[in-house]
Order: C-alpha cells, then sequence, then structure tokens
C-alpha cells in the first residue's frame, strides 16, 4: 500500500474515492498537517497502491498502514467509497477509531438504487477498453463539480489516471454482517457531510447513519456535489476543523 505521511500531533487518515486516489486530499493536507500527523492512501488498484489480488478487506489493509506508521489511534476522513471504508474499519477496530468524518458516505449493505448513466462506464469496461470507461466516468453525475467547477480537469486527470481499475476484478471481502445492520457498534464520534446537490441515495444513507449512530452530527454544504471536499474546499475544511475541535 502506498501512503504519505506529514505533520505532527494526532492522526488524521484521509481515504479517497473510488477512481480517484491520495491526491484527491490536496486542500486537506495543506490545511491540517500544522496541527496533526496527515496521513493518507491508495487503495488498492489506485494510484501507485498494488493491485487487487487476492481476497482481501480494505479495513485490514488500513490497519496495515497505520501499523506500519505506528498509530496507534486515528480520525478517518473518508469520501464515497472512503467513508464506507472508515465505517467498517471502526466497526472492526472500535479501540483505534478516535472519530470519523463522513463525507457523500457509502455504506456497506446499503442497497444502492439503479443508475442509468453509469451503464455506458461498465460496458465499455467490459468491453475491454479501460480508457473509455474511465474518460465515461469522469463525465457521470458523480464526478461532477457544482460550487468549484474549475477543479474539474483536475479531477478528469486523475480519474484517467487510474484508468486501469476498471480491468481489474473485484476480490475485497465485505464486513460481516454488514455495516448497515452494525451501526448501533459505532462509539466514536461521527460527522457527516453531505453536498446540498450529491445524489439522493447519499442522502439517505446521511440520514441512514444519523438515525443509526447516536450522536452523529450531519453538515450540508450548499451547492457543492458528491466531491464536497473539492467543491468547497474552505467550507469543507473549517467544518472539520470545527468537529476536532469540539472532540
Amino acid at each position: 500500500m502506498f501512503y504519505e505521511a506529514s505533520g505532527t500531533g494526532d492522526a488524521l487518515v484521509f481515504i479517497h474515492a473510488f477512481s480517484l486516489d491520495r491526491r484527491m486530499w490536496e486542500p486537506q493536507v495543506a490545511a491540517f498537517d500544522d496541527r496533526f500527523r496527515v496521513i493518507r492512501f491508495d487503495l488498492r488498484g489506485h494510484g501507485k497502491s498494488v493491485p487487487p489480488g487476492t481476497p482481501y478487506t480494505g479495513y485490514d489493509d488500513l490497519r496495515a498502514v497505520l501499523d506500519t506508521l505506528g498509530v496507534r489511534r486515528a480520525t478517518l476522513v473518508g469520501l464515497s467509497a472512503g467513508a464506507e471504508l472508515a465505517i467498517n474499519f471502526a466497526i472492526a477496530y472500535p479501540d483505534r477509531t478516535a472519530g470519523i468524518v463522513l463525507a457523500a458516505p457509502g455504506l456497506g449493505g446499503y442497497q444502492t438504487p439503479p443508475l442509468p448513466w453509469a451503464s455506458p462506464v461498465f460496458e465499455a469496461a467490459a468491453a475491454g477498453d479501460p480508457a473509455r470507461a474511465a474518460r465515461l466516468w469522469a463525465e457521470t453525475p458523480i464526478m461532477a463539480l457544482h460550487a468549484n467547477p474549475s477543479a474539474a480537469t483536475a479531477v478528469t486527470a486523475l480519474v484517467m489516471e487510474n484508468a486501469r481499475l476498471w480491468t481489474y476484478r473485484r476480490t475485497e471481502q465485505p464486513l460481516v454482517p454488514s455495516a448497515r445492520e452494525r451501526l448501533g457498534e459505532i462509539t466514536s464520534p461521527v460527522l457527516v457531510i453531505v453536498g446540498e446537490t450529491d445524489l439522493p441515495h447519499i442522502k439517505e444513507i446521511a440520514r441512514l447513519l444519523k438515525d443509526g449512530v447516536a450522536g452523529t452530527t450531519v453538515v450540508t454544504v450548499p451547492k457543492a456535489g458528491h466531491l464536497v471536499n473539492l467543491d468547497a474546499p474552505d467550507l469543507f475544511n473549517r467544518t472539520v476543523a470545527a468537529f476536532l475541535e469540539r472532540r
């Protein structure tokens, strides 16, 4: 697993979204590594990390990164699939989780509704054309930037640089029972951040987390879409900073 760490203090781990990599967190590293030990890593098949092969779990990959760095306990900040991983880690390793920030969260065990705009992406991948799949994915609503369109070029570049992930067979193993069935087991503080213009099912997951995890705070960022940390970086950073200060 490829990772980067900077700064000193309590550990703050950033977990990226599917199809991007650790570099999506540049606006956050600059904002937090003067007060925290900021860690970010590439999920399998993304960035500079190894491709998926034998069965594995994302939360154990995260544990391995923390073990390598000698980090006993950390606050996790994940977006989309990265948030889903953070939830799984908090359930699997509660004693190693100081808190979790879940941006535009996914949730293990949640049945995503049909997304017709994703079909051409999967068809291109099945046809053996990962570059076309990546290009189509970059144009989907889930990758759209509404409040900060100037970041769109950087997002598209990251998606294209990670095009090879569309060639891999999925071998990641789910948490069993699923996180949706085990939200009550989460004991660490939780902040959920969603963009006002994000997809309806992401907003529904935010409601499930608020109802299922005691004390969860939900913040909606005006005008922002799914990639809320890039669509509204200043407000996102202030919201995360306030959560960390309260703790």
